[in-house]
């Protein structure tokens, strides 16, 4: 009888997987790798903290410019200064106000978006969503009124975590956490993924896209293992999100149905998401912090292909606190084409690059220097190291 039930298990995990794989799944090709090629040196003086948990590339006629939101404390960005890449040097900056008319309190930073001279603020103490010109002279202000009485809760901001607002048409997305601190392993189904709001009226509404029925445990107090990533690709109006303790990548094209591919690193085992209760306190979240994830996924629209960043396990010192960034741990990069094949994945030290800054250009794939287990860290400057595909010699 128990063999039966073993067979039964191991059959169950076997459709489990094959459910999550579509067929547009394909055995890895890795002829493609990410090489170094150059690097930029952006100045900061005293008053600009060198770690930004918001930075976005940007063109403007032909040009590439780069927001960086500085954050003298670690919850709030202060000022938004914005770099001439071509220069490398600031372009302008302007001061993010907490009183008066063009105040933008309580934002991490500013999201550019529907042209060079946008941004978007997502102030989450206060539910508003506000938009500024470049020299940070407010636009419109819009409340976060949901329709259906709920609570909307914002994500937005993070470049760290890599989930960029977007747009489609006049409507804003953002992403969304579970928001219920009680969940029945059947209710998943039920929570938007994503709000949005649509700046014509000002009205918030949910997505029908909604979390995917990986989590099979019931939780009272959900803490961590739900959270996901994403990207948008706009030439192809493809939405792709990354469950950070997942191996598939979540693909959608209408932000109702998805597919699935598979994107796990060959330097990490099998994962599937595993849901942490508050009572596991600071033990659990050390845990957590130190265990095999995966971070951003980025889409790369110059080359058309894109990367998923994969965090090697860790383990922190004695005097490390968990909520502080794991400067020197290891990292991998997989790339994958537009179909989601897996091409190449290149693997990186923990003493040399600070992943989670990272972004796009015309030139390649930036990752920052500014790691403070970098025996070149420098923290009156921010460097940037520029990756480019290069094949794989066969």
């Amino acid at each position: 009888m128990n063999k039966i039930i073993n067979w039964t298990i191991l059959a169950c995990i076997f459709t489990f997987y094959s459910c999550q794989l579509k067929s547009g799944s394909m055995e890895p090709i890795y002829k493609t790798k990410l090489n170094e090629f150059k690097k930029i040196t952006l100045p900061i003086d005293e008053n600009t903290y060198y770690l930004s948990q918001s930075i976005f590339l940007f063109e403007d006629a032909g040009k590439e410019y780069l927001s960086f939101g500085n954050q003298s404390t670690r919850q709030y960005a202060t000022e938004i200064i914005i770099y001439d890449l071509e220069k490398q040097d600031i372009h302008k900056r302007f001061p993010l106000l907490r009183e008066g008319a063009n105040a933008i309190p309580a934002a991490y930073g500013a999201v550019p978006l529907g042209g060079p001279d946008t941004f978007f603020y997502f102030q989450g103490n206060i539910s508003r969503v506000t938009i500024s010109d470049t020299d940070g002279i407010i636009i419109h202000r819009y409340p976060v009124l949901p329709s259906d009485g709920k609570p909307v809760y914002f994500t937005e901001g993070f470049s760290y975590a890599h989930y960029p607002s977007f747009m489609i048409d006049s409507v804003i997305y953002f992403a969304q956490r579970a928001g219920k601190p009680s969940i029945k392993r059947n209710e998943w189904k039920t929570i938007p993924m994503f709000a949005s709001m649509n700046l014509r009226d000002g009205k918030t509404s949910r997505s029908p896209l909604c979390f995917p029925s990986i989590f099979d445990t019931d939780v009272k107090e959900i803490t961590t293992g739900h959270e996901f990533v994403y990207d948008y690709n706009y030439k192809d109006n493809r939405l792709v999100c990354s469950f950070i303790v997942f191996d598939s990548l979540m693909v959608t094209d209408d932000m109702k149905t998805v597919r699935w591919y598979d994107g796990k690193s060959r330097y990490l085992g099998r994962m599937r998401p595993i849901l942490k209760e508050g009572s596991d306190g600071f033990i659990g979240i050390k845990e957590a912090v130190e265990a095999a994830s995966y971070s951003h996924i980025m889409y790369d629209k110059y080359r058309d292909v894109y990367y998923r960043f994969a965090e090697m396990p860790c383990e922190l010192g004695p005097n490390e606190y968990v909520y502080n960034d794991q400067k020197a741990r290891e990292f991998s990069v997989i790339i994958f084409d537009k179909d989601f094949r897996i091409i190449g994945e290149t693997k990186f030290p923990g003493n040399k690059y600070f992943y989670k800054m990272s972004f796009i250009g015309r030139d390649g794939l930036y990752i920052s220097e500014n790691n403070e287990a970098n025996p070149e860290f420098d923290e009156n400057k921010l460097v940037f190291a520029c990756f480019k595909l290069q094949d794989l010699k066969q």
